[in-house]
């Protein structure tokens, strides 16, 4: 999301332009890391994509696809849009597409500005990125708005830990440097809230602990948000 806020190159000082610098530099290390797939999280994982996204159909859009971990997991018959903000991840993301023979359309755009229609898309996705956007509640109106009637979110998000607990008192220590190094990552958000008034019809999720992760991220919620 911060390349988006980012100013045209024309309109920079010397040190916005070094700030620019600064940016690619780590947006591109982003991605290479991103790239490199945690193979043991995505086995564990990989259960819950497979029930969520295998019986997709029409037109997808995941938001912030990253270098497209999840393509695998999409039927053979999807049209799927990708919304991902780092243009440095599009060239890993259009490899993985051809090693999976999947033709995919992508947007350099922000999930709290969908360059998409209203009530364009049979189902939108999210993987691991509500934590890191700039503005969560807008993001999922966008969802809600270009969702078709009786259309999906299907989600797999971590969370914060419940109030009280070790595991939340960690994550609130965490936070600051946590954020600075992983996009903005926010650890304390409670993203069921969140979709719960976002505009749903309804909505259903489990909460689960994954153990292939860091525990500060080992909540998760997992689970499908309906349009009216």
């Amino acid at each position: 999301m911060i390349l988006a806020l980012l100013p045209a190159p024309h309109e920079m000082t010397g040190a916005g332009r070094s700030a620019k610098a600064r940016s690619s530099i780590y947006h591109r290390l982003f991605a290479l890391i991103t790239s490199k797939t945690d193979s043991k999280y995505e086995r564990e994982v990989s259960a819950h994509k497979r029930r969520l996204f295998g019986g997709l159909s029409g037109t997808v859009a995941e938001l912030g696809p990253g270098p497209g971990t999840n393509l695998c997991y999409f039927p053979a018959g999807v049209r799927w849009i990708g919304i991902e903000p780092n243009i440095y991840m599009h060239r890993y993301l259009r490899r993985r597409a051809a090693r999976l023979g999947r033709t995919v359309r992508l947007f350099t755009a922000v999930a709290e500005e969908l360059p998409l229609a209203t009530g364009s898309v049979d189902s939108v996705v999210t993987t691991g990125v509500l934590c890191s956007l700039s503005d969560v509640d807008l993001s999922l109106r966008e969802v809600v708005r270009v969702l078709r009637p009786l259309g999906s979110f299907r989600f797999v998000e971590h969370v914060a830990a419940p109030p009280l607990t070790r595991r939340r008192v960690l994550q609130a220590l965490a936070a600051p440097v946590w954020s600075a190094v992983a996009d903005g990552c926010c650890l304390t958000r409670d993203l069921l809230d969140h979709i719960e008034q976002a505009g749903f019809a309804n909505v259903q999720a489990d909460k689960v602990e994954i153990s292939q992760c860091p525990s500060i991220l080992r909540t998760h919620i997992v689970g499908i948000a309906r349009a009216f």
